[in-house]
């Protein structure tokens, strides 16, 4: 299979270098224009702490038009952009997979599409480290949900991208109902990333009595909005999700905390943010996510200027 990965952070590493594994597969590589200094190796460490490297195949045009899939492993805020730059360059019957946090503009995705060109939501609890420039450790070992967001695919081609993804990062699951899913995960997501951003702690501490009321009212105001987007969710198998992935990533660093302590630009205006939004246009009051969104805004503003 022909594959092209866009984004050199943990993710796309990692599948950059499990799919290189599969001596079937020609695997490219799409890097930030930032990118400077480009090695022509990275670094990979595996779940045993063995170390290994893999030669970096940069795509060019040819790779694209040529592409059976393309994976966008990107931060939410570039989807769009990437989207647009890499749109009319790419083969028009490639498979299109999106792993990121937060949600997305459905429709921004469809306007960008080819008619029935299938684009697909990847969701991973696999965890990747990135610990220098093309360098990341597979941290823990996880599963992958991916399920149609727009345009159609058929049965065999649906097989042969779960048995190329499976092989590559075990267990790939497909999802008829990925929307649910993306919700689900957009809970955990809206809890634990901006409390242990704005706290400075790792995943752990959310389950501590200090942040019990803030879970509540963070997933309350979440079901009501997911309500409006034709979702029953429950507060109470909510909650029980996440303290589950809290204790489960205790001494982990959510990627939000990581982008704060980093100075980076974080996800919060399609994870938080997201639920803000979806609240004025429902008008729905969410205080609670909405201040934890304006947190957040207000520490990159204080860093970035």
């Amino acid at each position: 299979m022909n594959i092209v990965i866009i984004g050199q952070g943990a993710i796309g590493l990692l599948w950059y270098y499990t799919l290189n594994q599969q001596p079937e597969n020609n695997v490219t590589l799409q890097c930030s224009i930032h990118v400077k200094n480009l090695p022509d190796k990275m670094s990979f460490t595996d779940i045993a702490q063995k170390k290994h490297q893999q030669n970096i195949h940069l795509a060019n045009n040819d790779d694209f038009q040529q592409a059976d899939l393309v994976i966008y492993c990107l931060k939410a805020y570039a989807i769009d952009k990437a989207n647009s730059q890499y749109h009319s360059i790419t083969n028009p019957q490639a498979i299109i997979i999106y792993a990121h946090n937060g949600l997305l503009d459905l429709n921004k995705l469809s306007e960008q599409a080819h008619n029935i060109q299938p684009k697909i939501a990847m969701l991973m609890t696999h965890g990747s480290l990135k610990t220098n420039d093309f360098e990341i450790k597979h941290t823990g070992e996880g599963h992958c949900d991916i399920g149609l967001l727009h345009g159609d695919i058929s049965q065999t081609h649906k097989g042969k991208l779960i048995k190329v993804l499976n092989t590559a990062l075990p267990k790939v699951t497909w999802q008829n109902n990925i929307k649910e899913k993306q919700w689900l995960k957009l809970a955990i997501n809206c809890v634990i990333n901006p409390l242990t951003a704005i706290h400075n702690c790792e995943n752990g501490s959310i389950a501590s009595e200090q942040f019990q009321q803030d879970i509540e009212t963070i997933l309350q105001e979440l079901v009501v909005i997911a309500a409006k987007n034709d979702l029953n969710l429950s507060i109470e198998c909510l909650t029980k999700d996440v303290l589950k992935v809290a204790e489960n990533t205790a001494r982990n660093c959510s990627s939000m905390r990581s982008d704060v302590l980093a100075k980076r630009k974080t996800e919060i205006d399609h994870i938080n943010g997201f639920i803000h939004q979806q609240g004025i246009k429902h008008h729905i009051a969410t205080p609670c996510n909405t201040e934890l969104w304006q947190q957040i805004k207000k520490l990159e503003t204080d860093y970035s200027s």
